[in-house]
């Protein structure tokens, strides 16, 4: 489930003329945190590309690494699930866009209100809109702002902490009845793993029979992002 390192540097000299960029998600998809995500990132940098980091599992990173840390040159960064925002049904996909200061000023504006963003190196503009509202959900943000004030930074640790306890609780203890895919270096996951159902199939149990099967019980069926 991890990076081909070796391919990746073989990719990345062979196109480094017109490499732009890699996205990547850390920890990844698979519920691992990739031993060699500062290798892979520093690899993309050395042959002209950017990074963009994919957002979708903060809630593993938060006051424990960040994508700065790692040497990430953009995240986006969803509120739905790391920030408080309900997720699935109900969920509007909002999420706030960080960049390194090298591509502050590249941050896009709006005609109606200037604006750039915030931070170092950034500039108002009045062109290159990506959304009809500047600030955008004004319903939304609000609510993750709340979340992270009255967390704080112990709060939104633990946070971290508990979700990766969680994971590594829930599958040590079904890891005797399901076969577990993929698991970092140290034999633990992330905040999520993935069980594999393929035994199952000749049974009629599909990855859908258990989505609905948990939807039924109360809990979100296991699609995350």
């Amino acid at each position: 489930g991890n990076i081909d390192m070796s391919d990746l540097k073989a990719k990345a000299e062979q196109h480094k003329n017109n490499l732009a960029a890699l996205m990547v998600t850390y920890p990844s998809t698979y519920g691992v945190f990739e031993d060699g995500i500062i290798d892979i990132i520093d690899t993309v940098h050395t042959n002209g590309g950017q990074v963009y980091m994919d957002g979708a599992n903060m809630n593993a990173q938060v006051a424990l690494t960040s994508p700065a840390r790692i040497g990430a040159d953009v995240c986006h960064l969803n509120l739905h699930k790391t920030f408080c925002i309900p997720h699935g049904g109900g969920g509007p996909g909002v999420g706030t866009i960080g960049v390194a200061k090298h591509l502050a000023p590249f941050l896009p504006g709006h005609p109606v209100q200037a604006v750039g963003g915030e931070g170092i190196n950034v500039k108002e503009k009045a062109d290159t809109p990506v959304s009809a509202a500047p600030y955008g959900s004004a319903a939304i943000l609000p609510i993750s702002w709340m979340y992270i004030k009255m967390m704080g930074e112990p709060g939104l640790k633990k946070a971290t902490q508990i979700a990766i306890l969680n994971a590594n609780y829930m599958a040590k203890r079904l890891e005797a009845h399901y076969p577990i895919l993929y698991r970092g270096s140290n034999g633990q996951c992330a905040h999520e793993f993935i069980i594999d159902l393929r035994p199952f199939k000749q049974f009629g149990v599909t990855e859908e029979v258990c989505w609905k099967g948990g939807m039924k019980g109360g809990r979100e069926g296991g699609r995350e992002g």
